[in-house]
């Protein structure tokens, strides 16, 4: 018997492999297509945005270490670069010559959408705060 219990599994794509044309939806990327990381790494970045703290990896990193037991650079940064590759992050260098992230209005929408959905799933009677007006500044901007 072999010892390869594989039962025929693939490997997980790579982090920052672009997705198949099926399944983004008007260029835009849906939460389920982000892996549970990817989606970690922007609620960390607008969690650092709200509380006006830098953005860069470093930080990062340790708003993620709230989450995750241990977060390597080897693992955030081609997290990172899909994020910035699917228009849902900016990457800027900082004065430091680091490189700092901000969220995009795609971001922001994508993160309010969600947060939505899940309010309604709860019950939970949240105003529409603006993910809509969001989405259409950035198609109104050729963003979208």
């Amino acid at each position: 018997m072999s010892d390869d219990d594989s039962r025929d599994l693939q490997n997980p794509a790579r982090a920052d492999a672009s997705l198949p044309s099926h399944l983004t939806r008007n260029g835009r990327s849906a939460w389920v297509e982000l892996t549970a990381f990817q989606r970690d790494c922007l609620e960390a970045v607008a969690r650092r945005e709200r509380d006006d703290r830098p953005c860069d990896k470093l930080g990062i990193m340790c708003t993620l270490g709230c989450t995750y037991s241990t977060v390597t650079r080897t693992r955030l940064e081609p997290n990172l670069r899909a994020l910035v590759g699917r228009g849902l992050l900016d990457d800027r260098d900082n004065s430091d010559g680091a490189s700092e992230y901000r969220l995009t209005d795609a971001g922001r929408a994508l993160l309010l959408q969600r947060a939505e959905r899940v309010a309604d799933s709860c019950g939970i009677g949240l105003a529409r705060t603006g993910a809509d007006a969001v989405t259409a500044r950035g198609d109104a901007n050729g963003d979208g």
